[in-house]
C-alpha cells in the first residue's frame, strides 16, 4: 500500500472514531437531559407546592350560643366597633347596592403582647369568610407576593386579607407601599375584600395608607388594666382547671397585674403551674410568679444593693404623697437594678399638678440616695430624663408659663428660634426643676425613717406588692 493511501485510510478511521465518540456523547447527554427533565417534572410541583406568599385559612365558625369576641377580655369599645365592621362586611353586597361605602380595612395598633393577633383571630371567626394571611416569600419578593395574595382573595369573591406586623413588612420601602395602595384602591372600588392589619407602631405606617378608602379604621389595643387584667388572669387559671386561693384580694391583684401585657399574664400562670403544680395554690406562690415574670433578667452578677433598694423605696414614699394621682403597685429589686410601678388613678388625664407630682416622683430615687447615703449612683438616667422631659413639655408645649412663649418643635420646615429666646425658656425649665427638687428633698427628709424601713424590707424580700408597701409607709 502506498504511503498516501495508508495515511488516507488512517485519517478516515480517526474521523469515524471521532464521529462515533460524538454520537455516544450526544446520546449520553440526551439520556441525562431526559433523566433531569423527568426529575424536574416530578419534583417541581413538590418544590412549589407551599411556595405561596399567603396561608389560606377556612376559619371555624362560632359555636351555638357563643357570643362574638367573647374570648377577648375587656376592650369593650374596640370590640363593638370591630363587630360593626364585620356586620357591614357580611352585608357588603346589600349596602353597595344602595350606594353605601363601608370601611374595608382596619389597623389594630398597640404595644407587643397586648392581644392584637388574638383579636384578629376572633374577628375572623365572626366573619365566616375565607382568609388569606400574607406570609411573604423566601426570596423577599414582597411586592409580587402582595399582588398574588390580593388576586387570590378576589378570585374567592368575598374574603379577608390579613397583614400581621405591617410596620415590619413595609419598612419604608416605596415599592411595597405602592403595591398596597394600588391593591387597596381596588378593594375600595370593586372588590368584596376586608383587610385586617396589626402593628406595634402606628407612626411607622405612611400617611397615604391611612387615608379614608384604605385603612379606614385605626383601633388602639392597650394592655389590660384593673379588673380586665384580673379577669384575664382568672380566665387562664380557669382554662387549666386551677382553683384560686380563698384569701385572694382582688383589689390587690389588680394592682399587682397593672401594666403587664396579656402575654405576660399568661406567662405568670404558666410559671405558677410549672413551679407549683395544679393544686393548693397560695397567694404567696402567685406573688412569686409575678416577680419571676416581671423581673426576667436572671444573669445579673452583682449582689443585691441596699442603695438600689433605698432608691426604689424613695420613689414609693414620694408617690404616696399624691394618692389623688397615683396608686402604688409593686417594687422589684434584682442585683444593681430595681423597678417601681405605679398606676394612674385617672388614665390619660394629666393636669399641671399631676405632671409636677410625676417630676417629684422621678427625682425621688436620686434624692433619697443623696439624703441617706450622701451620694448618688449610676442608673438614674431614665428617672432624670423623665423629669426633664415632663418639665420641658409643661413649659414649651402645654404653655405652663405662657402660651405665647412656647417653642415649636424644630423640623426642616419650621423656623429655628433665636438662642436668646431658647435660653430664656431653658431658664424657666431649670427654675421649675429646682422648685420640684427642693420640695422632693423636703418630702424625703420628713419620711427618712419610712424610706429606710421600706428599703430594708425590699432588700430582704426582693419583691413587694402594694399591701406590703403600704403596711410600712401607709
Amino acid at each position: 500500500m502506498r504511503l498516501e493511501d495508508e495515511l488516507e485510510l488512517k485519517e478516515r478511521r480517526m474521523q469515524e472514531q471521532e464521529s462515533l465518540e460524538l454520537d455516544e456523547l450526544a446520546e449520553l447527554a440526551m439520556e441525562r437531559k431526559t433523566v433531569n427533565h423527568d426529575v424536574d417534572v416530578e419534583e417541581k410541583p413538590k418544590e412549589n407546592e407551599n411556595k405561596y406568599p399567603y396561608e389560606f385559612i377556612s376559619p371555624n365558625k362560632l359555636e351555638d350560643g357563643e357570643e362574638p369576641l367573647s374570648k377577648v377580655v375587656g376592650l369593650e369599645n374596640q370590640k363593638e366597633e370591630l363587630l360593626n365592621v364585620v356586620d357591614w362586611f357580611k352585608r357588603s353586597k346589600e349596602l353597595k347596592a344602595k350606594g353605601i361605602s363601608i370601611p374595608k380595612a382596619c389597623i389594630l395598633y398597640g404595644p407587643a403582647g397586648c392581644g392584637k393577633s388574638m383579636l384578629i383571630k376572633e374577628i375572623i371567626r365572626c366573619s365566616e369568610a375565607p382568609v388569606f394571611v400574607f406570609k411573604g416569600e423566601k426570596d423577599n419578593a414582597i411586592v409580587e407576593g402582595i399582588i398574588d395574595t390580593f388576586e387570590k382573595a378576589r378570585e374567592a369573591g368575598h374574603a379577608i386579607v390579613v397583614f400581621d406586623e405591617l410596620d415590619l413588612l413595609i419598612n419604608k420601602e416605596r415599592r411595597v407601599i405602592r403595591a398596597l395602595q394600588e391593591n387597596m384602591d381596588g378593594v375600595e372600588s370593586d372588590d368584596d375584600i376586608l383587610v385586617l392589619a396589626a402593628t406595634n407602631d402606628l407612626d411607622e405606617i405612611p400617611g397615604p395608607l391611612l387615608r379614608h378608602g384604605r385603612f379606614d379604621k385605626l383601633i388602639h389595643i392597650s394592655y389590660p388594666k384593673g379588673k380586665d387584667a384580673l379577669t384575664l388572669f382568672k380566665k387562664y387559671m380557669n382554662d387549666f382547671g386551677v382553683k384560686l386561693p380563698d384569701d385572694i384580694d382582688n383589689e390587690e391583684m389588680e394592682l399587682s397585674l397593672n401594666n403587664i401585657s396579656c402575654a405576660s399574664i399568661k406567662a405568670i400562670v404558666n410559671d405558677l403551674l410549672l413551679r407549683n403544680g395544679f393544686e393548693n395554690i397560695t397567694v404567696e406562690m402567685i406573688d412569686k410568679s409575678i416577680f419571676n415574670i416581671t423581673d426576667r433578667i436572671k444573669s445579673t452578677p452583682e449582689e443585691d444593693n441596699m442603695e438600689v433598694a433605698t432608691h426604689e423605696a424613695a420613689h414609693a414614699v414620694v408617690a404616696k404623697q399624691f394618692p389623688q394621682f397615683f396608686d402604688i403597685n409593686r417594687l422589684n429589686i434584682s442585683g444593681a437594678s430595681g423597678i417601681f410601678h405605679a398606676r394612674e388613678v385617672e388614665q390619660g388625664f394629666w393636669p399641671y399638678e399631676k405632671v409636677l407630682a410625676n417630676i417629684k416622683i422621678a427625682m425621688a430615687g436620686i434624692v433619697g440616695q443623696k439624703v441617706i447615703y450622701g451620694r448618688a449612683s449610676r442608673g438614674v438616667e431614665s428617672d432624670l430624663q423623665n423629669a426633664r422631659k415632663s418639665a420641658y413639655n409643661l413649659i414649651n408645649i402645654c404653655g405652663y408659663s405662657t402660651c405665647w412663649e412656647t417653642l415649636p418643635v424644630i423640623s426642616g420646615s419650621s423656623r429655628t428660634e433665636t438662642q436668646t429666646k431658647r435660653r430664656k425658656m431653658e431658664r424657666k425649665i431649670e427654675r421649675l426643676l429646682r422648685k420640684c427638687e427642693k420640695e422632693t428633698y423636703k418630702i424625703v427628709r420628713n419620711n427618712r425613717d419610712k424610706i429606710t424601713a421600706l428599703a430594708k424590707l425590699l432588700f430582704e424580700k426582693k419583691h413587694l406588692k402594694s399591701s406590703e408597701i403600704l403596711a410600712v409607709i401607709g
